[in-house]
């Protein structure tokens, strides 16, 4: 099928009953001049682009906490993309046939400590959500130190001064991309939602105290990386961000921090940032990853105390109540990172109390949820992104000996997400009851 945006037109895919475009540039490639910039609109193309393969995702590196996930989500050579500075791209899941009314849009927000992850790995097969009637898109957005590295020498005057988030600008203009051109493809720009997980629940959790938010979206899903205080998120600072740079400069060959005196050093800095080609770029990139773990704490790259886009700790934003007043389904697994391993239940999570925490500060229903469906095939439980099959209804990609009790599951929380999306709302004909989680009546669903 032929549609046109407002940039070209685009011929999708067939693909288990639905149509489905691939590779869809949403911005410019960051590249060159480029590169540390906020994403550009992207350049308009003549004819036919076919739609037809995934675009490149941003530049990762693997390492050792990869081999449980690998065979999780990686194993499937046909998802597997090449990785690159041009990964501005996204992907969308459209009903076959067009619908007689625009139908609710759903954009995911993929995890990866910020680090890793693609718009198009699995499981995010979306062709169960779009039959329950929406149109669902999938994004990339820049990762690591292109992403998220926040630096003086970075910063464009008048534009994005304090130099940084641009996986969170990446997230914005995918969006936007999406109010503007989803009607081509059955949906209703007026009718969107946002849900991400780990990585990607905490990137729109930090967008959802962000000015420039307001308006764009109606709903968001947060899976294990949202909530109050949350004790996986984190808001740095700029000046805490800058030894992230500083490692950087240093692995490009530049003499850390003398910048800041010698007016050639910090030339020969700015030269080495914003031109040296991908390809020795890459390399570096890897060297300042080691050091960030090696000498410093935490996640190396996460969203930062910018003054524009996080004018100050989400939680004390969260606090001032300058959260989006929309309605919320948020939650968390039952062996998620933080789950107290003796005795992983609710009330040992500090992960599901943030949840609840969050919820109880929010003005709009919220409904939390605590997955804990124990996934066989070996004794990792209910880890960290378990819930993704489920949500997706992708299981027919999962590599475990998954029981009829799954399926069941999974055609419930497909249709509970499917009508949250719809109506801001979990609950509908044939579901458990779903009771929203309010000062009175902390409640939340277990899904097992």
């Amino acid at each position: 099928m032929i549609v046109t945006t407002k940039y070209g037109k685009l011929e999708g895919v067939t693909e288990r009953g639905c149509t489905v475009y691939k590779g869809v540039p949403y911005a410019k490639p960051p590249v060159g001049a480029l590169r540390w910039r906020k994403p550009q609109p992207p350049e308009p193309w003549e004819g036919v682009r076919r739609a037809d393969h995934f675009g490149a995702k941003s530049v990762q590196f693997g390492n050792p906490r990869d081999t449980f996930y690998k065979k999780e989500f990686y194993s499937n050579p046909e998802f597997e993309v090449p990785a690159g500075e041009d990964c501005l791209y996204l992907n969308i899941w459209a009903p076959e046939q067009p619908p007689e009314n625009k139908l609710p849009v759903a954009v995911y927000v993929h995890g990866g400590a910020f680090m890793g992850g693609a718009g198009s790995n699995l499981p995010f097969v979306c062709d169960a959500l779009v039959k329950t009637g929406l149109v669902v898109v999938t994004i990339n957005y820049r990762l690591g130190a292109l992403g998220f590295l926040c630096h003086p020498l970075l910063g464009v005057p008048g534009e994005n001064a304090a130099g940084g988030n641009l996986g969170l600008w990446d997230m914005l203009a995918a969006v936007r991309w999406v109010r503007e051109n989803i009607s081509a493809f059955g949906g209703d720009p007026d009718c969107v939602s946002v849900f991400g997980q780990s990585a990607g629940a905490m990137s729109l959790q930090a967008l959802a105290v962000a000015p420039q938010s307001r308006g764009l979206w109606q709903r968001m899903a947060l899976q294990s990386g949202g909530g109050y205080r949350n004790p996986l998120g984190e808001y740095r600072s700029i000046e805490a961000a800058e030894v992230f740079g500083d490692d950087l400069l240093e692995a490009l060959g530049q003499p850390r921090e003398a910048w800041k005196e010698d007016p050639e050093a910090r030339a020969a800095a700015v030269k080495a940032l914003w031109e040296t080609p991908e390809s020795e770029l890459l390399p570096a990139l890897q060297k300042a990853l080691g050091m960030a773990f090696q000498y410093h704490r935490g996640m190396p790259y996460v969203p930062v105390i910018d003054g524009e886009l996080l004018r100050a700790d989400g939680n004390a934003l969260i606090e001032a109540g300058e959260a989006l007043e929309l309605p919320y389904l948020l939650g968390c697994n039952g062996d998620d990172l933080t789950a107290a391993k003796a005795d992983p239940s609710p009330e040992n999570s500090p992960m599901h109390r943030a949840n609840v925490d969050y919820a109880l500060r929010m003005k709009q229903p919220c409904y939390v949820y605590y997955f804990d469906r124990k996934l066989p095939g070996d004794g990792a439980g209910s880890f960290h992104s378990a819930e993704l099959w489920y949500v997706f209804g992708s299981l027919d990609y999962c590599w475990r000996p998954l029981e009829d009790r799954d399926r069941k599951l999974s055609e419930r929380m497909v249709a509970c997400w499917s009508n949250f999306f719809k109506t801001g709302d979990p609950n509908g004909a044939g579901l458990p009851r779903w009771e929203p989680c309010t000062e009175k009546d902390a409640r939340f669903a277990v899904l097992s």
